[in-house]
């Protein structure tokens, strides 16, 4: 038993190991992003461009553009509004950076396909699932500084688990890797901030969803600073929590230092979770 155990432990300090190395020395294996994500996100950054050239560009990726119709006829876009069923309505609709994102959250779909995995497929489809949801918090989430787009808050919260979807993936080819869930969870915890900031900045991701991404971890950041990007994540995915067993189960969220700089006491919270529900729920199923 105890050789077992020593054995386990070897193949995790030498996976680990590698990985360290890997980005010690700036040769990791990054995925990049799809082209079609890419092309979107540069149609869409151009301030001039028509919104024919970007139905054009979206609708060369049916997936995309069936996401983006279901997303404008959501709970969260459309509430009292007749149903759209043209690209260019659903756009309009959402609005480019909802387009964009939407764009992106396939690209990070099919670069970490779940069904390409064999032995932790249902990790990284429980991990999408969490990452879908903490970004429709985020979307939601009141008491966002004005410099902070609901889109960015959105886009902050798709990507901030992105290190464990890449860390999950390079297990999953060493089934004698991991054969303990917890012990599994508790090694990502420990090294996917650090790989997902590396990789957002080889995708060309801003400085602030970047920090963000690397300190989503760190509940208990106290500062006198002004709440940013990183508050809206820590908060978004404590709350991407709530009703299910986890290492947060006893923390009063309404004392954490990221809470507190957005202003989000023990009502809002409750408000978040009952009156905001049907429409996470919405941009969970639109964007999933």
């Amino acid at each position: 038993m105890e050789k077992t155990l020593e054995s386990a432990i070897d193949h995790e300090a030498e996976f680990f190991r590698e990985l360290c190395n890997e980005l010690g020395k700036d040769c990791i294996h990054l995925p990049t992003l799809p082209d079609v994500a890419l092309r979107i996100k540069k149609v869409l950054s151009d301030p001039d461009c028509s919104t024919d050239k970007v139905c054009r560009v979206i609708s060369a990726e049916p997936v995309v553009t069936a996401s983006l119709i279901k997303l404008a006829n959501s709970a969260a876009f459309a509430p009292s509004h007749q149903p759209v069923t043209a690209l260019k309505s659903a756009i309009t609709r959402v609005g480019y950076e909802v387009a964009r994102n939407t764009a992106v959250s396939i690209a990070i779909k099919n670069t970490f396909n779940p069904d390409k995995a064999k032995n932790l497929r249902l990790h990284l489809k429980q991990l999408w699932k969490h990452s879908l949801k903490v970004a429709a918090i985020a979307y939601v989430l009141p008491n966002k500084p004005s410099h902070i787009t609901p889109d960015e808050a959105m886009l902050a919260g798709l990507v901030h688990d992105i290190g464990k979807f890449y860390i999950l993936m390079r297990a999953d080819s060493n089934p004698a890797l991991f054969e303990n869930k917890e012990r599994l969870d508790q090694l990502t915890i420990l090294w996917h901030a650090g790989i997902g900031k590396i990789i957002l900045e080889t995708w060309g991701f801003t400085e602030d969803i970047i920090k963000a991404t690397d300190e989503h971890e760190i509940i208990d950041q106290k500062s006198t600073r002004a709440a940013n990007l990183t508050d809206v994540v820590v908060a978004s995915n404590l709350l991407s929590h709530i009703g299910t067993k986890s290492r947060y189960s006893d923390i009063d969220y309404s004392t954490l230092p990221s809470f507190q700089r957005l202003g989000l006491d023990a009502e809002h919270i409750a408000t978040i979770m009952t009156r905001s529900k049907a429409q996470i729920n919405s941009m969970i199923q639109a964007l999933s």
